[in-house]
């Protein structure tokens, strides 16, 4: 039935201009990947930002009016669209960009690329980025289950710098974080704060501590291909060579040099640490800087943030070490290595989690150890490697806090003792 009126529940309008509506739908446009917005959240925006309360077949008839183009609807040539495609890529000097990140980037451009479109362009052009990127990608990594004889037998190593300065951005202060982890089992072995994970002779030193500690090496040590290894490579080629030396070098290498990315045992674990643990620290740490409370131009507070944070953040570290033995890995049927027990459980027991399991611990001296140690400056050069701050400091600040009554340091609280220690050691 017609309607004399002209009207209909939608009520009387007033319209913008046609340039106005030609600016807010390139902006829906250039919305979610460059794939826009669908027709009823144009109609919800429309309404929010212009106050338009319109029908569908109103919102298609003033697009079609106006030529709006779109991704499927698209007014630049395919010769235009692929120039863009290689001139916005070469910001991109990395090759980081898929194709999302890729066609937002186009979008806010103005230049409107379906998805299958813009994918054939970065083939054609830079099919390499997506090897690199996709560990399924043809020249990319070859996920094959992993494997070994059983505890000890290999021992995967490696730094986390997610804590460090320049990740921090808090002026020279860093808490850099460096683990042992058992492949086998995926038992964390040791998981410790250090001042600097890529000094040769740190990294040696929390080497020879495990091998203190537990009386014994791994049959094969494997690390990334960093310039911190080269003592640590040593010493366990030395003690290896000493302790087992029916195993030929050839065919047990005592240290396997991989790159980064192949070293997954550790390097996945770093992701669940940041996971359960380390995304709560590194907040706590950078509220610090947020509230005011630190001043990185400030050598009292450089020192007390080196005094108080590396023991708060090993502490946070023993109990997720603690926690991550205990913790039941889940059940995977094509996995060689053990499942559905605890790492706890398959390092003390690996015959229990897996028939043909085998300790490959190779007992060592302890007075082999402790000349290794000598030959990187000994007891004081372990202390000197692994401090945070000089003995006095610690000391003054360690009395400090006793004037306060020693209280416990957390991470809720943490602040509020910096800042306690603080005004006690500033000079009056």
């Amino acid at each position: 039935m017609v309607n004399p009126t002209g009207r209909n529940q939608y009520g009387q309008k007033e319209y913008p201009s046609d340039d106005t509506f030609v600016a807010v739908f390139a902006r829906y446009a250039a919305e979610k990947n460059g794939s826009g917005l669908n027709a009823d959240e144009q109609r919800d925006r429309l309404k929010s930002e212009l106050k338009l309360d319109i029908s569908r077949a109103k919102l298609f008839a003033i697009r079609r009016r106006l030529k709006i183009p779109s991704v499927r609807k698209n007014t630049t040539s395919p010769h235009e669209r692929a120039q863009a495609v290689l001139d916005i890529k070469a910001d991109d000097i990395l090759g980081n960009w898929g194709v999302g990140q890729t066609m937002q980037r186009l979008a806010n451009k103005g230049i409107l690329i379906p998805r299958d479109e813009l994918r054939t362009y970065l083939h054609d052009n830079f099919d390499e980025e997506f090897d690199r990127r996709f560990i399924h990608g043809r020249n990319g990594i070859d996920r094959v289950p992993l494997n070994c004889l059983g505890p000890w037998h290999q021992i995967h190593c490696d730094g986390h710098e997610k804590l460090n300065a320049q990740a921090l951005e808090m002026g020279p202060v860093s808490i850099p974080i460096y683990g042992f982890k058992d492949q086998f089992s995926a038992f964390v072995v040791s998981l410790k704060v250090v001042p600097d994970s890529r000094n040769v002779e740190t990294i040696c030193h929390l080497f020879l501590d495990l091998v203190e500690e537990n009386g014994c090496i791994p049959l094969q040590l494997v690390m990334d291909k960093g310039a911190e290894i080269g003592d640590m490579v040593r010493a366990q080629e030395t003690l290896r060579s000493r302790f087992a030396p029916e195993f030929s070098d050839d065919k047990w290498p005592p240290t396997v040099q991989v790159q980064s990315k192949r070293n997954t045992p550790i390097e996945s674990f770093w992701s669940w640490q940041r996971k359960g643990e380390g995304f709560n620290i590194k907040h706590a740490i950078l509220s610090g800087k947020a509230t005011g409370l630190f001043n990185p131009g400030c050598q009292l507070h450089i020192d007390l943030f080196n005094w108080i944070w590396p023991p708060l953040v090993q502490a946070r570290l023993d109990i997720f070490r603690e926690y991550w033995n205990n913790h039941r890995i889940s059940k995977q049927k094509k996995k060689l290595l053990p499942s559905g027990t605890s790492p706890r459980h398959a390092w003390t027991a690996p015959s229990s989690a897996r028939a043909d399991a085998r300790p490959c611990s190779i007992g060592v001296e302890y007075s082999a150890v402790r000349q290794l140690r000598e030959g990187i400056g000994g007891d004081d050069g372990r202390e000197q490697a692994l401090a945070f701050v000089n003995p006095v400091f610690k000391a003054n600040a360690d009395a400090a806090l006793g004037t306060l009554g020693f209280p416990e340091i957390t991470l809720a609280n943490v602040w509020e003792i910096f800042s306690a220690v603080a005004n006690i050691l500033s000079p009056s």
